[in-house]
Protein backbone atom coordinates (compact mmCIF):
# COMPACT_ATOMS: atom_id res chain seq x y z
CA UNK A 1 0.00 0.00 0.00
CA UNK A 2 1.58 3.33 -0.85
CA UNK A 3 1.15 5.93 2.15
CA UNK A 4 -0.51 8.70 2.08
CA UNK A 5 1.52 12.10 1.16
CA UNK A 6 0.87 14.02 4.63
CA UNK A 7 2.41 10.23 6.10
CA UNK A 8 5.41 10.01 4.23
CA UNK A 9 5.85 13.67 5.13
CA UNK A 10 6.32 12.88 8.41
CA UNK A 11 9.41 11.56 8.60
CA UNK A 12 10.98 14.59 6.61
CA UNK A 13 9.41 16.84 9.28
CA UNK A 14 10.11 14.92 12.08
CA UNK A 15 14.02 15.05 11.41
CA UNK A 16 14.19 19.08 9.83
CA UNK A 17 12.65 19.69 13.36
CA UNK A 18 15.22 17.45 14.98
CA UNK A 19 17.99 19.16 12.90
CA UNK A 20 17.12 22.70 13.76
CA UNK A 21 16.08 22.45 17.15
CA UNK A 22 19.26 23.72 18.68
CA UNK A 23 19.45 26.53 16.63
CA UNK A 24 16.01 27.63 17.12
CA UNK A 25 16.73 27.39 20.89
CA UNK A 26 19.56 29.40 21.00
CA UNK A 27 17.88 32.20 18.67
CA UNK A 28 15.42 32.04 20.90
CA UNK A 29 17.65 33.27 23.88
CA UNK A 30 19.71 35.48 22.63
CA UNK A 31 16.48 37.45 21.31
CA UNK A 32 15.19 36.69 24.57
CA UNK A 33 18.56 38.12 26.35
CA UNK A 34 18.77 41.17 23.67
CA UNK A 35 15.12 42.37 24.16
CA UNK A 36 16.29 42.64 28.20
CA UNK A 37 18.90 44.50 27.55
CA UNK A 38 17.00 47.43 25.52
CA UNK A 39 14.34 47.32 27.78
CA UNK A 40 16.74 47.89 30.44
CA UNK A 41 19.98 50.23 28.88
CA UNK A 42 18.42 51.09 26.04
CA UNK A 43 14.61 52.41 27.46
CA UNK A 44 16.19 53.22 30.56
CA UNK A 45 13.08 51.17 32.24
CA UNK A 46 14.58 49.71 35.80
CA UNK A 47 12.04 48.22 38.00
CA UNK A 48 14.23 47.70 40.79
CA UNK A 49 14.10 51.24 41.34
CA UNK A 50 10.33 50.22 42.23
CA UNK A 51 10.90 46.56 43.05
CA UNK A 52 7.98 45.31 45.43
CA UNK A 53 5.47 47.86 43.74
CA UNK A 54 2.96 45.29 43.06
CA UNK A 55 3.92 43.19 46.08
CA UNK A 56 3.11 46.51 48.28
CA UNK A 57 -0.74 46.55 47.44
CA UNK A 58 -1.52 43.02 48.63
CA UNK A 59 0.40 44.12 51.98
CA UNK A 60 -1.86 45.78 54.55
CA UNK A 61 -4.65 46.18 52.63
CA UNK A 62 -7.21 47.97 54.28
CA UNK A 63 -10.24 45.65 54.41
CA UNK A 64 -12.75 47.87 55.19
CA UNK A 65 -12.08 50.13 52.16
CA UNK A 66 -9.49 48.10 49.91
CA UNK A 67 -10.47 50.19 47.32
CA UNK A 68 -11.02 53.53 48.21
CA UNK A 69 -7.53 54.52 45.64
CA UNK A 70 -7.62 51.77 43.48
CA UNK A 71 -7.26 52.40 39.87
CA UNK A 72 -6.46 50.05 37.00
CA UNK A 73 -2.70 51.04 36.18
CA UNK A 74 -1.69 52.95 38.64
CA UNK A 75 0.86 51.73 41.13
CA UNK A 76 0.18 49.54 44.28
CA UNK A 77 -3.60 49.59 43.49
CA UNK A 78 -5.36 46.67 45.27
CA UNK A 79 -7.92 45.16 42.61
CA UNK A 80 -8.92 41.95 43.44
CA UNK A 81 -11.59 39.97 45.20
CA UNK A 82 -11.92 40.88 48.98
CA UNK A 83 -10.95 37.46 49.53
CA UNK A 84 -7.53 37.78 48.90
CA UNK A 85 -7.09 40.40 50.82
CA UNK A 86 -8.41 38.62 53.48
CA UNK A 87 -6.25 35.36 52.86
CA UNK A 88 -3.31 37.88 52.76
CA UNK A 89 -4.20 40.26 55.76
CA UNK A 90 -2.38 38.33 58.62
CA UNK A 91 0.89 39.01 56.78
CA UNK A 92 0.48 43.05 57.18
CA UNK A 93 1.94 42.07 60.75
CA UNK A 94 5.40 41.99 59.01
CA UNK A 95 7.65 44.96 57.89
CA UNK A 96 7.14 45.28 54.09
CA UNK A 97 10.62 43.95 53.69
CA UNK A 98 10.28 40.64 55.16
CA UNK A 99 6.40 39.99 53.54
CA UNK A 100 8.50 40.74 50.24
CA UNK A 101 11.13 38.52 51.25
CA UNK A 102 8.87 35.44 52.03
CA UNK A 103 6.63 36.67 48.58
CA UNK A 104 10.02 36.57 46.36
CA UNK A 105 10.99 33.44 47.60
CA UNK A 106 7.71 31.53 46.66
CA UNK A 107 8.03 33.11 43.54
CA UNK A 108 11.41 32.03 42.61
CA UNK A 109 10.58 28.24 43.95
CA UNK A 110 7.62 28.31 41.43
CA UNK A 111 9.66 29.43 38.94
CA UNK A 112 12.28 26.96 39.66
CA UNK A 113 9.37 24.23 39.70
CA UNK A 114 8.02 24.96 36.56
CA UNK A 115 10.80 25.40 34.53
CA UNK A 116 12.56 22.57 35.67
CA UNK A 117 12.24 20.14 32.37
CA UNK A 118 13.21 22.81 30.20
CA UNK A 119 15.21 25.83 31.73
CA UNK A 120 16.03 27.06 28.46
CA UNK A 121 12.79 29.37 29.05
CA UNK A 122 14.35 31.56 31.57
CA UNK A 123 17.38 33.22 29.26
CA UNK A 124 14.29 33.40 26.63
CA UNK A 125 11.83 35.04 28.76
CA UNK A 126 14.36 36.68 30.73
CA UNK A 127 12.60 40.11 30.67
CA UNK A 128 9.23 39.24 31.43
CA UNK A 129 10.81 36.67 34.30
CA UNK A 130 12.90 39.24 36.14
CA UNK A 131 10.49 41.93 35.72
CA UNK A 132 7.87 39.74 37.22
CA UNK A 133 10.54 39.13 40.35
CA UNK A 134 11.44 42.81 41.28
CA UNK A 135 7.74 44.12 41.08
CA UNK A 136 6.27 41.29 43.01
CA UNK A 137 2.89 40.28 41.09
CA UNK A 138 0.75 37.04 41.22
CA UNK A 139 1.76 35.51 37.82
CA UNK A 140 3.98 33.08 38.55
CA UNK A 141 1.48 32.31 41.21
CA UNK A 142 -1.24 32.09 38.88
CA UNK A 143 0.83 29.89 36.50
CA UNK A 144 1.56 27.39 38.70
CA UNK A 145 -2.06 27.11 39.49
CA UNK A 146 -3.19 26.18 35.87
CA UNK A 147 -0.77 23.44 35.99
CA UNK A 148 -2.14 22.15 39.79
CA UNK A 149 -5.59 23.23 38.79
CA UNK A 150 -5.92 20.65 35.87
CA UNK A 151 -5.73 17.80 38.73
CA UNK A 152 -7.11 19.53 41.55
CA UNK A 153 -10.00 21.57 40.67
CA UNK A 154 -10.09 23.56 43.57
CA UNK A 155 -7.22 25.72 42.84
CA UNK A 156 -9.03 27.09 40.24
CA UNK A 157 -10.36 29.74 42.95
CA UNK A 158 -7.30 31.58 42.78
CA UNK A 159 -7.01 32.80 39.17
CA UNK A 160 -11.09 33.72 39.40
CA UNK A 161 -10.90 35.70 42.52
CA UNK A 162 -7.57 37.95 41.18
CA UNK A 163 -7.56 38.28 37.74
CA UNK A 164 -10.86 36.81 37.35
CA UNK A 165 -10.80 36.17 33.16
CA UNK A 166 -8.36 33.62 33.34
CA UNK A 167 -10.31 31.47 34.79
CA UNK A 168 -11.69 30.65 31.41
CA UNK A 169 -9.43 27.82 31.81
CA UNK A 170 -11.82 26.14 34.03
CA UNK A 171 -14.07 25.20 30.63
CA UNK A 172 -11.49 22.60 30.04
CA UNK A 173 -13.39 20.52 32.76
CA UNK A 174 -17.04 21.16 30.76
CA UNK A 175 -15.26 20.52 27.38
CA UNK A 176 -13.90 16.77 28.43
CA UNK A 177 -17.72 16.11 30.73
CA UNK A 178 -15.73 16.09 33.73
CA UNK A 179 -18.82 17.31 35.27
CA UNK A 180 -17.76 16.74 38.91
CA UNK A 181 -14.41 18.53 38.63
CA UNK A 182 -16.43 21.71 37.13
CA UNK A 183 -18.57 21.43 40.54
CA UNK A 184 -15.53 21.33 42.52
CA UNK A 185 -13.91 24.24 41.22
CA UNK A 186 -17.11 26.13 41.35
CA UNK A 187 -18.48 24.92 44.65
CA UNK A 188 -14.94 25.87 46.12
CA UNK A 189 -14.83 29.55 44.25
CA UNK A 190 -18.62 30.17 45.86
CA UNK A 191 -18.24 28.80 48.75
CA UNK A 192 -14.88 30.90 49.38
CA UNK A 193 -17.22 33.97 47.83
CA UNK A 194 -20.47 33.03 50.15
CA UNK A 195 -17.66 33.02 53.55
CA UNK A 196 -15.63 36.32 52.49
CA UNK A 197 -19.10 37.87 52.16
CA UNK A 198 -20.12 36.99 55.18
CA UNK A 199 -16.88 38.47 56.82
CA UNK A 200 -17.11 42.12 54.49
CA UNK A 201 -20.28 42.42 52.35
CA UNK A 202 -19.75 46.45 52.00
CA UNK A 203 -15.94 45.33 50.43
CA UNK A 204 -17.59 42.78 47.87
CA UNK A 205 -20.44 45.72 46.79
CA UNK A 206 -17.33 48.54 46.62
CA UNK A 207 -15.11 45.56 44.42
CA UNK A 208 -18.16 44.96 41.83
CA UNK A 209 -19.25 48.74 41.67
CA UNK A 210 -15.21 49.15 41.39
CA UNK A 211 -15.15 46.66 38.10
CA UNK A 212 -18.01 48.34 36.70
CA UNK A 213 -16.84 51.83 36.76
CA UNK A 214 -13.02 50.59 35.90
CA UNK A 215 -12.75 49.50 32.51
CA UNK A 216 -8.93 49.93 32.23
CA UNK A 217 -6.89 49.41 29.43
CA UNK A 218 -9.18 46.03 28.36
CA UNK A 219 -8.76 46.29 25.01
CA UNK A 220 -10.62 43.60 22.35
CA UNK A 221 -10.83 42.10 25.73
CA UNK A 222 -14.25 40.40 24.71
CA UNK A 223 -12.89 39.40 21.79
CA UNK A 224 -9.65 38.09 23.44
CA UNK A 225 -11.99 36.16 26.00
CA UNK A 226 -13.88 34.48 22.61
CA UNK A 227 -10.35 33.10 21.23
CA UNK A 228 -9.17 32.30 24.80
CA UNK A 229 -12.90 29.38 24.95
CA UNK A 230 -11.87 28.33 21.45
CA UNK A 231 -8.52 27.51 22.62
CA UNK A 232 -9.66 25.76 25.81
CA UNK A 233 -12.53 23.90 24.13
CA UNK A 234 -9.71 22.97 21.28
CA UNK A 235 -7.49 21.97 23.62
CA UNK A 236 -9.58 19.56 25.55
CA UNK A 237 -11.14 17.54 22.58
CA UNK A 238 -7.61 17.39 21.39
CA UNK A 239 -5.85 16.42 24.59
CA UNK A 240 -3.63 19.34 24.28
CA UNK A 241 -3.74 20.91 27.91
CA UNK A 242 -1.02 23.10 27.26
CA UNK A 243 -3.07 25.33 26.00
CA UNK A 244 -5.22 26.39 28.57
CA UNK A 245 -2.60 28.77 30.05
CA UNK A 246 -1.96 30.07 26.69
CA UNK A 247 -5.82 30.99 26.62
CA UNK A 248 -5.84 32.19 30.65
CA UNK A 249 -2.76 34.73 29.38
CA UNK A 250 -4.89 35.66 26.23
CA UNK A 251 -7.54 36.64 28.74
CA UNK A 252 -5.86 38.90 30.94
CA UNK A 253 -7.48 41.92 31.80
CA UNK A 254 -4.66 43.52 30.85
CA UNK A 255 -1.65 42.00 29.67
CA UNK A 256 1.64 43.45 31.06
CA UNK A 257 5.39 42.41 30.31
CA UNK A 258 5.42 40.76 33.20
CA UNK A 259 2.09 38.89 32.37
CA UNK A 260 3.70 36.25 29.90
CA UNK A 261 5.35 34.24 32.57
CA UNK A 262 2.06 32.93 33.00
CA UNK A 263 3.87 30.85 29.48
CA UNK A 264 5.50 28.96 31.43
CA UNK A 265 3.00 26.49 32.36
CA UNK A 266 3.08 25.37 29.12
CA UNK A 267 6.32 24.05 30.25
CA UNK A 268 4.55 21.76 32.98
CA UNK A 269 1.58 20.90 30.79
CA UNK A 270 3.50 19.38 27.82
CA UNK A 271 4.64 16.56 30.07
CA UNK A 272 2.95 13.06 29.09
CA UNK A 273 1.80 12.73 32.88
CA UNK A 274 -1.08 15.68 32.06
CA UNK A 275 -1.99 13.85 28.76
CA UNK A 276 -5.43 12.56 29.21
CA UNK A 277 -6.49 11.38 25.91
CA UNK A 278 -10.56 10.18 26.02
CA UNK A 279 -10.65 6.28 25.33
CA UNK A 280 -10.13 5.76 21.42
CA UNK A 281 -8.42 9.03 21.08
CA UNK A 282 -5.44 9.11 19.37
CA UNK A 283 -2.68 9.66 21.09
CA UNK A 284 0.91 10.32 19.90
Amino acid sequence: MTPSAPAARRPDLAALAARYARPVRDGLILIGVARALVYYVVQGIHPWEFAGIDARAYWGVDLAHPYLRSTVGELSSYLYAPAFAQLLAPFSALPFWAFFALWTAVSIALLVWLVRPWPWAVPMLILPISYELFVGNIHLMLAAALVVGLRTPVVWALPVLTKITPGVGALWFLARARWRSFAIAAGTTLAIVAVSALLSPSAWSDWIAFLLASPGRTELLPERIVLAVVLVVFGARTDRAWLVPVAAWLALPVIWINSWVILLAVIRLREPRFSEARPGAATA
